[in-house]
Parts: structure tokens; C-alpha cells; sequence
């Protein structure tokens, strides 16, 4: 019995001493969890700005124009005109007392020079 225990014991001894020499196996859950983190706390690679979006709309505030109806003009309200590819604008249509007879003056929508080059209408 006594060399039953003796060979229990050696044996014993070589097995744990095995266990700290063999290299560790697969990774552990928490060492798993490290990496991901690592991974996933990288700063993301640097992506160029888009280029700005052309300004296609243009405000004009309200003024007075020439109108061939009435040479003391008629008051235009202000209003949004959209630039056009060919560089003109495009003016929505619109309605403007004339002063004189204050009867409703309208003018219709399409393509017209800046507002500042404009003789006549909005």
C-alpha cells in the first residue's frame, strides 16, 4: 500500500509539472474580449469630404422694376430664382400690384438674366 501511494504521488507530481511546461491552448473568453476590443477601438481609416454642392438657389429681396405698363414700376415681391446650366436663372412666376392703379400685374415663370442686369420684369 505504502508504494501504491508513493507511485500515486510521483505520478501525480509529473502530470502537474507537465501541465506548466505544455504551452496554453486555445485562448480564453476574457483574452478573446481584449482583442476584440482592440480591434473594434481602432480609429477608422480618413475618408476625403464630399465637394460642395453647387448653391442653385439664389434669393432675391423684394424691389421695384421697370414694367412697360407703368413707367413709375411695380413693386416685385422677394422670391427664390434657381440657376440654370446655361447660367441664367430661372424666375418662379409672380404677382406685383402696380402702384399707379393698383391692379395685380403678373409676369410668368422661365429663364431671365440676374436680377441686377434685368430692364424689365421680376
Amino acid at each position: 500500500m505504502r508504494l501504491w501511494r508513493r507511485v500515486a504521488c510521483g505520478g501525480a507530481g509529473i502530470l502537474l509539472g507537465g501541465a506548466l511546461v505544455v504551452p496554453p491552448g486555445p485562448a480564453t473568453t476574457s483574452q478573446s474580449v481584449n482583442q476584440l476590443n482592440n480591434q473594434s477601438t481602432q480609429p477608422l481609416p480618413r475618408v476625403a469630404p464630399p465637394p460642395p454642392a453647387p448653391n442653385t438657389l439664389i434669393w432675391v429681396p423684394p424691389r421695384s422694376v421697370l414694367s412697360p405698363g407703368d413707367p413709375s414700376g411695380v413693386v416685385v415681391p422677394g422670391h427664390w430664382e434657381r440657376r440654370t446650366p446655361e447660367g441664367d436663372l430661372y424666375v418662379p412666376s409672380l404677382t406685383a400690384p402696380q402702384p399707379s392703379t393698383g391692379t395685380l400685374q403678373s409676369f410668368p415663370a422661365g429663364p431671365r438674366s440676374p436680377a441686377d442686369e434685368r430692364i424689365y420684369g421680376p
